[in-house]
C-alpha cells in the first residue's frame, strides 16, 4: 500500500513528510500568530500542509483538531503523525532513567514506560523520544538525569526494556512508538558540557557508547534520533558513518532517523555546511530521514533532487521509512487512533498508575549511609528542616505533562502519618531558622535535614562544574550537628553528588527525582515500611577533580600498590584517593544478605558451550527485602586492554526473613566478548575470572578458561 501511495507523490508532497514542526502553524490561521514564524523560515501554506509530523500536543482534543484539520487540505490524505519527549512518565510521573537504573531492574523501565505509552497514546501521541540510551560517565553533565549510568550492561538491559515497553500494543491496536537517542556519543561530551565537543576512538565507541543504541536496536525500535555533537570531527546529524554503515549496514535498522531539535541546520554553526541548501544535501546523502524544526529540506530538497545533486532514490527510501513508521503505528487505518477525551479523564493519573510509580519509587531509592537510625520508630519525635521540606516539585526534569502541584510535600505525608513531627521548616541555610528554631529542635528524637538540588540544576544545558552540595546547605547541617542529635540527609539528587561536607550523619538517603509519589515513597523508606534496595547506577566522587570515575576502568601498566603508602611512579593522586566515595552499586538495606558458595558447573568452556553457575543467597534479617545479585567477569588476557571488572549479569530478588535461595546464571561466549574498532564482536580463548556479590566489596571469585 504504501508502495503505491510512494508512486502518486509529487517531489513536494514527498520532502514534506520529512519534515517536524511545531503544531502552532496548524492550529491558528496562518495569517495571525504563525505569520512571523512563516515568514522567518521562509515556508508558505503549501509546505506547511504537506508537513508529515508534529512536534508535541497538549492533549487528544488538539491532536484531533490539527489532524481534522490537516487531512482535510490533504491531497493524498497522509495522515501526521504525533510527536513528543515523554522521558520519565505523561502525567503519572515515574522516577527520573538514573533513578529507574538505581533500582537494578530492567522490568521497573519496561512497566512505566507501558504506563507511559498508555497515557501518551489517549492524549493523541503516536511516538516519543525515549529511552536517552546515551553512555556516560560524567556526572557534571546535565542530561545524566536522564541517563541509566555507568555500566555498559544496566544501560543495554534498561533501554531494550523501555523500548519493548512503549511498543507493546494496547488493547485496542494502538502504541507508542519509541525513538532512542541521542545517536551517538552525546554523552562524552568534554568538560560534562552540553553540547560540547566529543572525541572518542572507534574502539570506544562500539565497547561502550553504542551499547544502548545497539540493544535497543535488536528491541525493534521505530527510530533513531541523532545526536548535536561531532564524532570523528563530522556532526551525527550528517555523519556518513554511524547512520549507514553502522545503524544500516552493520546492524540493519529499518526505522527512521530524526534529527535533534534544529540539529541539522546547526550543521552550519559546525563549520561542516556551508548553507542550509549544503545542510540538506549532507543530511539526506548520509542518512538522515526527518528534519526536526529547521527546515533545511522543505526549503532546499526540491532544487537539489531537479538538479541531481541529490538522487530520487534516496528521497524516496527515506519517505517509504516514514510512511512505514505511519503504517506500523496503525495511522493509515486510522488517523486519531488512540485519541480519546473520554479516556484521557479516565487513564490520566489512574490510581493503578499512581501506586506504581510509588512501587517503583521505593526500589529506586538508595540508602547510602546507616549507622542504626533507621528504619525509625513510631516512638520518635521527628524534625523536619532543609529547602525541599515543603517541596511538592519532585517530578524532575523532563516531564512537561506532569503537574507538580498534584504531588504531596514530605511535610505532608508525614503530618499523615504516625510519627509525632515536633518542627517543620523550610529553609536553605542556618540564617532561614531562628534562636528559638534551634531551641525547639532540641525537643526531637531525630532531625531530618532534606537536601539537595532544585530540578532546575539537572537536565537539558544544566551542566556544572561543581557537583558538591551548596555551601549553605553544607552551614546548615554544620549548625544542627552542634545539637547532638542524630540527623538524617535525604538528597533530592538528579546527579551524583559530593557528599563530602556531611558524611557524619547517621544516614543519608538518595532519593532523587522520584515522580508523582516521591514522598510517600520515601516516608515509606524511613519508617521501614519499604526496606530500601536500590543500588547506585553511577559512583558518586570524592571531589570533581576526581572525574570520570567508574569501576569498569582498564588497567594501567603502573597500578597503585596494595600497600598503605603508594609507590613514586605509580598511578595516584597525591591529596585522594583513586577510589570514589560511594561506589557503582553500593546501596545499603535493613537486612544483611549474605552471599554464598559459588559453584561453576565447569572450568573449562568451548565457544560452543555456556557456563552454568551457582550461589546461594540468605536474607539474615530483620527485614524481609529486596536485594541484587551481580555478575561481573574479568578477561584476564585480549586483544586490546579489557576493563579490570565489568558487569554482565544481574538478578534482584526478594527474600523473606531468613530464607535462603540458590540464585543460578548462564554465561555464553557472547558474554565475554568486546568489539573491536571496526565493530566487529570477537571473543579470546584463555583465563577468565567471575566475581558474584552484592557490591564490589564484597565479591565471591572463581576462574575458567575458554578454550
Amino acid at each position: 500500500m504504501i508502495h503505491e501511495l510512494l508512486k502518486q507523490m509529487t517531489i513536494k508532497e514527498k520532502i514534506g513528510q520529512l519534515a517536524l514542526l511545531s503544531p502552532f502553524f496548524l492550529i491558528e490561521e496562518l495569517s495571525k500568530e504563525a505569520a512571523g514564524p512563516i515568514k522567518e523560515l521562509d515556508l508558505d501554506e503549501e509546505k506547511i500542509f504537506s508537513i508529515g509530523s508534529i512536534l508535541g500536543v497538549r492533549d487528544a482534543k488538539e491532536m484531533i483538531a490539527i489532524q481534522e484539520r490537516y487531512l482535510k487540505k490533504s491531497r493524498l490524505k497522509i495522515p501526521l503523525i504525533f510527536m513528543g519527549d515523554v522521558i520519565h512518565g505523561y502525567k503519572t510521573i515515574f522516577p527520573v532513567p538514573l533513578a529507574l537504573a538505581a533500582s537494578f531492574d530492567p522490568e521497573n523501565a519496561r512497566v512505566t514506560a507501558q504506563i507511559s505509552a498508555k497515557e501518551a497514546n489517549v492524549s493523541g501521541l503516536h511516538l516519543s523520544f525515549s529511552p536517552m540510551a546515551d553512555f556516560v560517565r560524567d556526572p557534571r553533565w546535565g542530561r545524566v538525569v536522564e541517563s541509566f549510568g555507568e555500566s555498559t550492561y544496566l544501560l543495554a538491559e534498561c533501554a531494550k526494556a523501555m523500548v519493548e515497553g512503549y511498543q507493546k500494543e494496547q488493547p485496542g491496536g494502538e502504541k507508542l512508538g519509541a525513538c532512542v537517542k541521542h545517536y551517538a556519543a552525546y554523552g562524552a561530551a568534554e568538560g560534562g558540557r552540553d553540547y560540547n565537543t566529543v572525541d572518542v576512538s572507534r574502539l570506544f565507541l562500539h565497547n561502550y557508547s553504542l551499547s544502548g543504541y545497539r540493544a535497543s536496536v535488536k528491541a525493534d525500535v521505530k527510530a533513531m534520533m541523532t545526536a548535536f555533537n561531532v564524532f570523528e570531527g563530522v556532526p551525527c546529524t550528517i555523519n556518513t558513518y554511524l547512520l549507514r554503515d553502522v545503524l544500516r549496514t552493520d546492524w540493519g535498522f529499518e526505522g527512521v532517523t530524526i534529527s535533534d531539535y534544529f540539529s541539522l541546520g546547526e550543521s552550519i554553526r559546525h563549520g561542516v555546511s556551508e548553507n542550509a541548501r549544503d545542510a540538506a544535501t549532507k543530511g539526506l546523502m548520509a542518512g538522515l530521514d526527518i528534519e526536526m524544526v529547521s527546515v533545511c529540506y522543505l526549503n532546499h530538497m526540491e532544487e537539489l533532487i531537479k538538479s541531481g545533486e541529490v538522487p530520487m532514490s534516496l528521497l524516496d527510501e527515506a519517505v517509504l521509512r516514514v510512511l512505514k513508521l505511519k503504517d506500523d503505528l496503525g495511522l493509515f487505518k486510522n488517523p486519531f487512533i488512540g485519541a480519546s477525551a473520554e479516556k484521557e479523564a479516565a487513564y490520566l493519573l489512574h490510581p493503578d498508575h499512581l501506586d506504581l510509580s510509588e512501587k517503583v519509587s521505593r526500589e529506586s531509592i538508595v540508602l547510602l549511609k546507616n549507622t542504626g537510625v533507621l528504619p525509625l520508630s513510631t516512638h520518635n519525635k521527628v524534625a523536619l528542616i532543609g529547602p525541599f521540606v515543603t517541596n511538592t516539585r519532585t517530578n524532575g526534569p523532563w516531564s512537561w505533562h506532569g503537574y507538580n502541584d498534584h504531588n504531596m510535600s514530605l511535610l505532608e505525608v508525614f503530618q499523615r502519618g504516625e510519627l509525632e513531627v515536633t518542627f517543620a521548616k523550610a529553609g536553605s541555610s542556618p540564617e532561614d531558622y531562628s534562636k528559638d528554631d534551634y531551641e525547639i529542635l532540641h525537643e526531637a528524637d531525630v532531625i531530618i535535614l532534606y537536601l539537595g538540588e532544585d530540578r532546575q540544576r539537572s537536565g537539558e544545558a544544566h551542566s556544572l562544574t561543581d557537583i558538591s552540595l551548596p555551601e549553605n546547605q553544607i552551614s546548615l547541617f554544620e549548625s544542627v550537628r552542634k545539637l547532638g542529635k542524630p540527623c538524617v540527609v535525604l538528597l533530592q539528587n538528579g546527579r551524583p553528588m559530593v557528599l563530602e561536607g556531611i558524611l557524619d550523619a547517621e544516614a543519608i538517603v538518595a532519593c532523587w527525582f522520584l515522580g508523582s509519589r516521591s514522598s510517600e515513597a520515601i516516608y515509606a523508606t524511613l519508617i521501614g515500611e519499604n526496606n530500601p534496595s536500590g543500588k547506585l547506577p553511577m559512583s558518586f566522587p570524592i571531589n570533581t577533580g576526581q572525574i570520570p570515575v567508574y569501576h569498569d576502568y582498564l588497567p594501567t601498566g603502573r597500578p597503585v600498590s596494595d600497600c598503605l603508602r603508594p609507590g613514586e611512579y605509580e598511578s595516584h593522586y597525591l591529596d585522594q584517593p583513586n577510589e570514589p566515595r560511594f561506589k557503582f552499586a553500593h546501596g545499603m538495606s535493613y537486612s544483611r544478605f549474605l552471599v554464598s558458595n559459588l559453584k561453576l558447573d565447569k572450568t573449562r568452556i568451548t565457544a560452543a558451550e555456556t557456563l552454568l553457575l551457582s550461589v546461594e543467597m540468605k536474607n539474615e534479617g530483620p527485614y524481609p527485602g529486596k536485594d541484587t545479585i551481580l555478575v561481573f567477569i574479568t578477561d584476564h588476557f585480549a586483544q586490546i586492554s579489557r576493563p579490570v571488572i565489568q558487569l554482565v549479569k544481574s538478578k534482584k530478588m526478594m527474600l523473606k526473613t531468613h530464607e535462603t535461595v540458590v540464585v543460578e546464571f548462564e554465561l555464553t561466549p557472547d558474554d565475554l566478548g568486546y568489539y573491536l574498532a571496526d565493530g566487529s564482536k570477537i571473543y579470546d580463548k584463555g583465563d577468565f575470572t567471575v566475581h558474584v556479590g552484592t557490591n564490589l566489596d564484597h565479591l565471591l571469585s572463581a576462574k575458567f578458561t575458554l578454550i
